[in-house]
């Protein structure tokens, strides 16, 4: 793989997210809910659970329109054809890999978001099927601490019901919830110390989300 990173190719991005939002809305249904918590004017990390193979779809289609937006992935996705790993960088989807080596993938990230863009990371790396969240990678908490930015926890459910390992088993509907900004820059000790910190109030965070996304809607009387 070369050094290139993600850079979003805007005509490409948007008919792709509008093929998405179609096909969201004629065969799953996508509900959005606390997108009024992503700023408008700053950059911004939303770190999200990883439920199924086509979060990143639905996630990215319950962004708001018109903002550049990068999604970290796992660089296996980057690993065919010339051509298909030039689309997936064009449509924001930066490799990392996960030997050890992802500090450029992470420093790309930072540098997006403090040019005003968003930063949509998965921390536990594989999908999980399951409304437990996994252990975080440290990388989330390390990009949390990037100065003037928001950081946003995210949670998604239902898509474990529309694709697993790449074959479509179903319908959704699916489910986004973006939940208020954490202030995470404060905290105090030494660096590893502060990573540490922020990356263990994300993730329960972001479990607090998936719980509430999970439980079944309370029937009306």
């Amino acid at each position: 793989m070369t050094g290139r990173h993600a850079q979003v190719w805007r005509p490409l991005y948007d008919a792709a997210r509008g093929w998405v939002l179609a096909w969201d809305r004629a065969v799953n249904g996508l509900q959005v809910a606390g997108r009024e918590n992503l700023p408008v004017d700053r950059g911004c990390l939303v770190v999200c659970n990883h439920l199924a193979d086509p979060d990143g779809m639905f996630v990215g289609a319950a962004l708001p329109p018109g903002r550049d937006a990068i999604h970290l992935v796992t660089a296996r996705h980057h690993q065919g054809s010339p051509l298909a790993r030039e689309v997936l960088l064009r449509l924001g989807l930066e490799p990392v890999r996960t030997d050890g080596t992802e500090m450029a993938a992470l420093r790309h990230a930072r540098r997006v978001m403090e040019g005003g863009g968003i930063v949509v990371i998965y921390p536990e790396g594989v999908p999980g099927y399951s409304p437990r969240v996994q252990p975080f990678a440290p990388g989330a908490g390390w990009l949390a601490l990037t100065p003037g930015i928001h950081v946003v926890p995210a949670a998604v459910w239902g898509t474990q019901h529309v694709m697993r390992y790449g074959l479509p088993v179903g319908r959704g509907p699916v489910r986004v919830a973006f939940g208020r900004p954490l202030a995470l820059d404060g905290a105090p000790g030494t660096r590893s110390d502060r990573v540490e910190a922020a990356t263990a109030a994300l993730r329960g965070r972001v479990q607090e989300l998936v719980t509430a996304l999970a439980r079944p809607p309370v029937s009306g009387t």
